[in-house]
């Protein structure tokens, strides 16, 4: 059956509370995007909408729900949504964070090293919008001549004080590709924790190899199943999630009906098996579609882990504002925790740990802070 109580990533990942990402702003590089009610309310929390495959951006893009901007949405959503339409409950990390939104693919729906460069290289022709994470959850196609260029687009960016993630593509055994190639890069890698707080956890089926002579790919990992997403309101998707949900609250009720009511209970035999068929059709549609509710979906890749990844660091910089992006890579590999059954290769620094992240760029601030004052001191 579908699960209704799929934990939200704060609650699975055991995060602090007190950190949302506040006065951070992510940028999100990816195939499109929707403005979609978990960054828009209760306040807009969408900062800026780019093309990078067009001079400037078409409003009709952003604002018509389209097949194409579902990815992009659910990987924003996955970093800094607030769950709104749940009410809160599927809400990410950096609920708190401000987005920009950089669409990287073409009107014909395609990808290249040119265009996500020129995406990548946003937050530098726009200083203003005091981008600090910058994620991407695509990649260049392995034959593009530009591959260097996207590499190349990353150590600019890193190097101007914004922290790049990006993920690191789901094809076991095969190298991650440009941006996640680029050594500057933070790349995630697929845990797969089956949506439990402390569960059984093993790895997502995620690339991973060595890129170059002495550079191995993922540098750690991060949930990539069970990760619950808003869908595209309006779309065939959404309506049939709407639409499976009310047939199969009939039918439960009907079902009911016939072990309670006097008159259902005449009921033939070949009709209460007609009703619990179809309720177990349903309920197998919905488990297919991955349907965990009338408004979300839950999704697997590392395209997700990755902005979860991201919104650690949004959390890390809320707790301390003066990380640079070697200092946020340094915290977050120091405190992920390794998981000694599978290779290194696989794992990179191990899985993600939000808290004891977040305590490290407090430790980071206070050390700093102590520094100061004895240098003070000796004046």
């Amino acid at each position: 059956m579908a699960r209704p109580q799929l934990l939200s990533i704060p609650e699975r990942l055991d995060a602090n509370p007190r950190f949302t990402g506040r006065g951070v702003v992510i940028a999100l590089v990816d195939s499109g995007f929707y403005p979609h009610p978990d960054l828009m309310r209760p306040k807009r929390r969408i900062k800026a909408y780019a093309d990078a495959t067009r001079d400037e951006a078409v409003a009709d893009d952003f604002f018509t729900p389209r097949a194409a901007s579902w990815h992009g949405t659910m990987t924003a959503c996955t970093a800094a949504g607030n769950g709104y339409v749940s009410g809160g409950r599927y809400r990410g990390l950096a609920s708190e964070a401000e987005v920009v939104l950089i669409k990287a693919m073409s009107s014909e729906g395609k990808i290249t090293g040119k265009n996500v460069a020129h995406a990548i290289r946003f937050p530098l022709r726009y200083p203003h919008l005091n981008i600090r994470v910058l994620n991407v959850s695509l990649a260049a196609p392995s034959n593009d001549p530009d591959l260097a260029e996207v590499e190349a687009a990353v150590a600019e960016v890193v190097a101007a004080g914004i922290t790049v993630f990006a993920a690191a593509g789901n094809t076991p055994g095969r190298p991650s590709r440009a941006p996640a190639s680029a050594p500057e890069a933070i790349t995630v890698g697929g845990l797969d924790d089956k949506g439990e707080r402390e569960g059984d956890a093993s790895l997502w089926p995620s690339s991973y190899g060595t890129v170059r002579p002495g550079l191995d790919k993922p540098d750690l990992v991060a949930p990539a199943i069970w990760v619950p997403a808003p869908m595209l309101p309006g779309t065939l998707v959404a309506r049939e999630a709407v639409a499976l949900f009310q047939v199969l609250s009939v039918l439960e009720e009907l079902s009911v009906e016939q072990g309670f009511s006097e008159q259902k209970q005449r009921a033939s035999h070949e009709e209460r098996s007609s009703v619990n068929g179809l309720i177990d059709a349903v309920s197998a549609r919905i488990n297919r579609q991955k349907y965990i509710g009338v408004d979300y979906q839950h999704v697997d890749g590392t395209s997700f882990a990755a902005p979860i990844a991201a919104s650690v660091a949004a959390q890390m910089l809320e707790a301390n504002p003066e990380l640079t992006p070697a200092q946020i890579r340094e915290g977050l590999l120091a405190t992920a925790a390794p998981m000694p059954q599978f290779p290194k290769i696989q794992q990179g620094a191990g899985f993600i740990r939000p808290r004891q992240a977040v305590m490290w760029a407090q430790q980071k601030k206070q050390d700093k802070s102590v520094a100061v004052v004895e240098e003070g001191a000796l004046e």
